[in-house]
């Protein structure tokens, strides 16, 4: 019953995080049918405290780039595939990976490692774009995963 307890209580201060966000950003982010990496970055970059919520999406792109979790070539209007946002929303949450993410942690391994834990499809394509509503989708179940 304890156990049960930490674990929600845990899931509780983690997920004030994303609801502590700009409402109007995380309204858009649901909503749209392609996520861009300024989308994603400025998701991640609020969450972990990099940026301030007034921060533009290219702002927190930047911040993203710096800590070397999006190549340099990437804009904010680009479209985040997949196993890119496997990778970020993986190396945000502090889980540790397996074998082969830990030896090569990138977007191959992240999205491997996120089918294996049930968080996406076991046929999940790497490359697919994403939706807003899947964007959440990841970093929630990234977030809420208690291995």
């Amino acid at each position: 019953m304890k156990k049960m307890m930490l674990i929600c209580g845990t899931l509780f201060l983690l997920s004030t995080g994303i609801f502590a966000q700009n409402s109007e950003k995380i309204t858009e982010l649901i909503n749209t049918e392609k996520t861009t990496y300024g989308q994603a970055a400025y998701l991640t970059a609020v969450f972990t405290g990099a940026v301030n919520e007034s921060a533009t999406e290219e702002e927190s792109l930047k911040a993203l780039q710096t800590e070397k979790l999006v190549s340099e070539n990437k804009t904010a209007d680009d479209y985040i595939t997949l196993s890119e946002l496997s990778y970020i929303a993986l190396s945000v949450s502090g889980k540790k990976g397996g074998l082969f993410y830990t030896l090569f942690p990138g977007p191959r391994y992240a999205l491997r490692e996120l089918k294996a834990k049930g968080v996406l499809p076991p046929n999940a394509d790497p490359s697919a774009t994403v939706t807003g509503r899947d964007t959440i989708a990841v970093f929630n179940g990234c977030l809420s995963d208690a291995q």
